[in-house]
């Protein structure tokens, strides 16, 4: 989503690679509120099994600031960039930011896909924690799955519901 600055919603910052855990410690020791979604995963190794928590965006994290400290932003170690699009900082709104901290809260299985692989019928989730969100059912591995969509970054969060938990819905709200 592309808005002109607005203090609710979360702006993308790109990392560099493996920093974003610890441009989300500087970035909160700075005073600035900034969200990195992370899963836990576990680990394979040849001698252990371990979980580590990873971010479920890499090379992504969510902040909102003020026009002051955006130089403190694009000064801290490790940060990139602002993602923008057409001279506008790209931008997600507060409702997508909760429904990802309640897919990271559910328990769920989650993958992250690219958007651009598939696209399918938008519904309306009517029942369970995702209750009163919209996504896209796509068809993933041969198995039904929804798709909340994260398109500033052209990203989106894939996760198993029930197909009797959604309805079908001709407006996808992306509010």
């Amino acid at each position: 989503m592309l808005i002109e600055k607005n203090k609710d919603y979360w702006y993308v910052l790109q990392t560099r690679s493996r920093f974003e855990k610890k441009c989300q410690e500087m970035l909160s020791a700075a005073g600035i509120p900034v969200f990195l979604p992370l899963q836990t995963k576990k680990k394979i190794w040849s001698d252990r099994i371990k979980e580590v928590s990873e971010p479920l965006f890499p090379g992504y994290i969510f902040v909102q600031y003020t026009e002051s400290d955006r130089y403190k932003i694009l000064n801290t170690p490790g940060i990139s960039r602002f993602v923008s699009f057409g001279g506008k900082y790209a931008a997600v709104h507060p409702k997508q930011m909760q429904a990802i901290e309640k897919v990271l809260d559910s328990g769920n299985t989650i993958e992250v896909i690219n958007m651009d692989l598939v696209s399918g019928q938008e519904v309306h989730i009517t029942s369970g924690p995702f209750k009163g969100h919209f996504a896209r059912l796509i068809q993933h591995n041969g198995k039904g799955k929804l798709l909340l969509a994260v398109e500033s970054i052209g990203q989106g969060v894939l996760l198993e519901v029930g197909r009797t938990r959604v309805e079908e819905t001709t407006q996808f709200s992306r509010n």
